[in-house]
C-alpha cells in the first residue's frame, strides 16, 4: 500500500463463488529483537472478533480473511472497517513492549 505501511492488500473479485475479504498483516521485521516473546492479534471487522496468539519469529504474518458477515451472520455490503491491534511481550520482563492499532 501507498505511504511505507506494512499492510498488503491482496485483490479478489467480489463476484466470485466462495469470495472473502482478506488482509495480510506484518506482524515482525527479519531481524525482530531478541527478547520479543509473542504476539497478540486482535481484529475487530463489524462486530466481529478474531484473536490470535504468535511464538515471536523472523518475518512473521498473519492473514485474516472475513466472510464479509457481520456479529448477527447478516451479509455486509459495500466499505467496512476493520480494526486491528498487535502487542508484544518482552521476553525476560514480560512487559508490554509495544502496541499498534490500525483501522
Amino acid at each position: 500500500m501507498p505511504g511505507g505501511t506494512d499492510i498488503s492488500l491482496t485483490y479478489s473479485s467480489n463476484r466470485a463463488a466462495g469470495y472473502m475479504s482478506t488482509v495480510v498483516l506484518r506482524l515482525t521485521s527479519k531481524q525482530p529483537p531478541v527478547n520479543l516473546s509473542t504476539v497478540h492479534v486482535h481484529v475487530s471487522v463489524e462486530g466481529v472478533e478474531t484473536r490470535q496468539l504468535f511464538i515471536s519469529q523472523p518475518d512473521l504474518t498473519y492473514t485474516f480473511t472475513w466472510n464479509r458477515l457481520n456479529a448477527y451472520k447478516q451479509k455486509v455490503y459495500g466499505l467496512a472497517t476493520a480494526i486491528s491491534m498487535f502487542v508484544v511481550h518482552c521476553l525476560s520482563t514480560q512487559q508490554i513492549l509495544s502496541m499498534v492499532l490500525h483501522r
